[in-house]
């Protein structure tokens, strides 16, 4: 269980909050054995449906950057992915077709397990800190 001074998330890291409906992403963990010891693949991913030009664009200007995910699941546990020094890594496709919808994955491989933590409340996190939510990512 990693406390929230052990996020390690440093002053002028940019803060994205996507918000999904309960049970509409899957996660994923799996271990395996390497020459150099065990290494850890996690995933992360849901469907967004409709055109979503802001999604888009969000993706072409992200996709080169590391995360650092902070996740609930719906027993309330909380989960970070990723660490400032090993992000995790942004994957995207789009289908047009009958129905058009964006596939968003979030994927790492890491030396240890995904994390437990406290909580992922914002303000719990980040007591001193305001947000600006102009652009929101909250889809239904």
């Amino acid at each position: 269980m990693q406390t929230i001074s052990a996020l390690g998330i440093r002053p002028g890291a940019a803060i994205t909050q996507i918000r999904l409906r309960p049970k509409t992403a899957s996660f994923s963990e799996t271990s395996s054995e390497t020459v150099d010891g065990v290494a850890y693949t996690t995933s992360l991913s849901w469907q967004l449906k409709g055109t979503a030009a802001d999604v888009t664009n969000w993706v072409h200007a992200n996709s080169k950057r590391r995360y650092v995910v902070l996740t609930r699941d719906t027993l309330g546990n909380c989960y970070m992915l990723g660490e400032p020094d090993n992000g995790v890594r942004l994957s995207w496709s789009r289908q047009i077709a009958q129905q058009s919808y964006h596939q968003l994955g979030l994927t790492m491989v890491n030396w240890h397990p995904v994390q437990f933590i406290p909580t992922i409340d914002l303000d719990e996190i980040f007591p001193e800190m305001e947000f600006d939510y102009s652009f929101d990512l909250s889809f239904s």
